[in-house]
């Protein structure tokens, strides 16, 4: 079991970290040139995600009320994002961005509950 100090610096990471991936999904122009390669947006949804996840689950695995809230948030949060940036004439709405996200959501889940499993196992 982690310190409530240390607790607390993953809980303050992954607010921030919310945050920005929040303003970034939802601002009306695309931060970043996404084309400098093809699908190169669906990485960075991939990760973005996947680093949110992760954050999401170092702080929140063991508390179950922040677990249930703000996993509600981060699992809505790639279609809702995706409806809003069709509402903006520089955006557009894209179904394999949302995928690509959930993918990154889903890797990260995957690769902590086999992580789990293996130190069960282990110990």
């Amino acid at each position: 079991m982690e310190n409530k100090k240390t607790t607390f610096v993953w809980d303050i990471i992954f607010i921030i970290y919310l945050i920005i991936l929040i303003y970034f999904a939802t601002t009306p122009k695309p931060p970043f040139n996404y084309s400098r390669f093809p699908n190169e947006d669906k990485m960075w949804h991939f990760l973005a995600y996947a680093g949110g996840m992760f954050l999401f689950l170092k702080s929140y695995f063991n508390r179950k009320f922040f677990l249930y809230f703000f996993g509600s948030i981060i699992l809505t949060l790639p279609v809702t994002s995706e409806y809003i940036q069709a509402l903006s004439p520089y955006r557009q709405f894209s179904m394999f961005d949302a995928l690509a996200s959930y993918a990154g959501i889903l890797a990260v889940t995957l690769f902590l509950i086999l992580q789990n499993i293996i130190k069960k196992r282990i110990s």
